[in-house]
C-alpha cells in the first residue's frame, strides 16, 4: 500500500514526505494534523477511534480494512521492536501481510504484551527478535521484511533452531495442562498458579521476570506468554515453591501500559507520563498488601508498584509483576506465607 518507510533517528526532524503515517509511535511535534495519520497504541494517542485496537500492528490491519482516501507518502517509525517492525510491514507489504494476518497480530502480542500466539506467531516473534539490531534499525527492518514469510510458514533456514528455542512455551503449556503446575481460576478476573520446587532449577529461574520483547529462553519456568493463553485479561498470582518457603508474584495483564481498545483494565491503575510509570489508587489492593506484610514473619517486605508502599517505584521496572515479597535490594525473597494465605489476602480484589 505504501512503497516507502522511514525509521527516525531524530524525532525532531520531519522526513521529506508530504503525507505520513506514524505507526507504533507518536509523531510528536513533527506530526501535521492536516496531512498525517497516527496508527499507534502509544500514549498520548491521536489514532482515529475506528482503527483503535490492541497492538499497533492490529491497528494497521484495521486501517487496511477501512482506508482513508488519498495517497500516503511514507510509513514512519522511530524504534526497533516486533510490533514496530510488523506494523510497518502491514502497511508496506499489505497483500503479503493480509495472507498471514492472525500470525502477525499474535506475534506482535507476544512481543508487546507478553501475549499468547500459536507456533507460526511464536516463530515469527522469536525470529524477528533474534535479528533486531538497535545500532542499525533500517537493516533490521529490511531483513525482517525479507524473512517474515519464511518464519511464518517454516521455510526460513533457521526454523529448526528457532523452534527448539521455543520449547519453554510448549513445555509450560504441558505442565499446566497435566496439572504439574496447578492453575485455579478465582472468579472472572483472577487466577492462581502454583509451581512446585521439583520443576525449578534454582532461585534465579524461580524469580525471573522476562522483560519487554525478550527472547524466549530457559531463564523462566512459566513465561507470561503461557499464562496469557488462558489469562490474558486476568490478574495472576504466581506462587513458586522453594526449599525454605515460597516466592509470590502478583502479575497484571501485559497490555496495560498501552492505550488499548476494548480490553479489561483493573480499577485504580493509571499511567501518568506516557507509558513509563503508573500509579495505583485501588484501596482494596493496597489494604491487601498491607495485610500480607502484617502477617508475614519472613525476612523481607511486601511491595506494590505505583504506590507509597515499599518499593512502589522500583517494582514498576518489573512490570507485568506489580507486587511481590522482596529483600532490602528489591529482589525476590522467600515469603513465610503459604500460597493459600496469600490467595486469601487477594481474594475479592478483582
Amino acid at each position: 500500500m505504501i512503497s516507502r518507510f522511514e525509521i527516525l533517528s531524530d524525532k525532531t526532524i520531519r522526513p521529506d514526505a508530504e503525507r505520513i503515517i506514524f505507526c507504533d509511535g507518536t509523531g510528536g511535534k513533527i506530526f501535521d494534523p492536516e496531512s498525517d495519520l497516527e496508527l499507534s497504541h502509544w500514549r498520548p494517542n491521536r489514532t482515529p477511534v475506528e482503527y483503535r485496537a490492541g497492538t499497533s500492528t492490529e491497528i494497521c490491519f484495521r486501517f487496511l480494512d477501512n482506508l482513508l482516501p488519498g495517497d500516503w507518502t511514507a510509513a514512519v517509525n522511530n524504534h526497533v521492536d516486533v510490533d514496530g517492525i510488523l506494523s510497518v510491514y502491514v502497511l508496506v507489504r499489505s497483500d503479503e501481510a493480509q495472507r498471514h494476518r492472525t500470525a502477525i497480530i499474535e506475534a506482535a502480542e507476544i512481543g508487546d504484551f507478553w501475549g499468547w500466539g500459536e507456533l507460526p506467531a511464536q516463530r515469527l516473534f522469536q525470529g524477528i527478535t533474534r535479528l533486531m539490531r538497535k545500532d542499525n534499525p533500517r537493516e533490521s527492518y529490511e531483513e525482517a521484511f525479507r524473512r517474515i514469510p519464511g518464519l511464518i510458514d517454516g521455510t526460513d533456514p533457521e526454523t529448526a533452531d528457532i523452534d527448539a528455542s521455543l520449547a519453554p512455551l510448549s513445555r509450560g503449556i504441558q505442565l499446566v495442562e497435566c496439572g504439574q503446575i496447578v492453575r485455579r481460576e478465582i472468579g472472572s478476573r483472577f487466577t492462581h498458579y502454583v509451581i512446585p520446587a521439583s520443576l525449578v532449577n534454582d532461585d534465579q529461574q524461580a524469580a525471573y521476570i522476562p522483560g519487554f520483547n525478550e527472547l524466549v529462553s530457559e531463564k523462566a519456568i512459566l513465561w507470561p506468554q503461557v499464562r496469557a493463553k488462558w489469562d490474558a485479561e486476568r490478574v495472576c498470582l504466581v506462587s513458586t515453591e522453594r526449599p525454605s518457603g515460597w516466592f509470590h508474584d502478583l502479575c497484571f495483564p501485559g497490555y496495560l501500559w498501552a492505550d488499548t481498545e476494548g480490553r479489561w483494565r483493573p480499577t485504580g491503575m493509571a499511567y501518568q507520563d506516557g507509558m513509563s510509570s503508573y500509579v495505583f489508587s485501588d484501596e482494596t489492593l493496597i489494604a491487601a498488601v498491607r495485610a500480607l506484610q502484617e502477617i508475614d514473619r519472613a525476612n523481607g517486605q511486601w511491595g506494590l508498584g505505583g504506590t507509597n508502599l515499599p518499593f512502589g517505584k522500583e517494582l514498576q521496572d518489573q512490570f507485568p509483576v506489580v507486587a511481590r515479597f522482596v529483600n532490602i535490594d528489591g529482589e525476590a525473597a522467600v515469603s513465610g506465607l503459604s500460597p493459600d494465605a496469600v490467595l486469601e489476602a487477594f481474594r475479592g480484589c478483582w
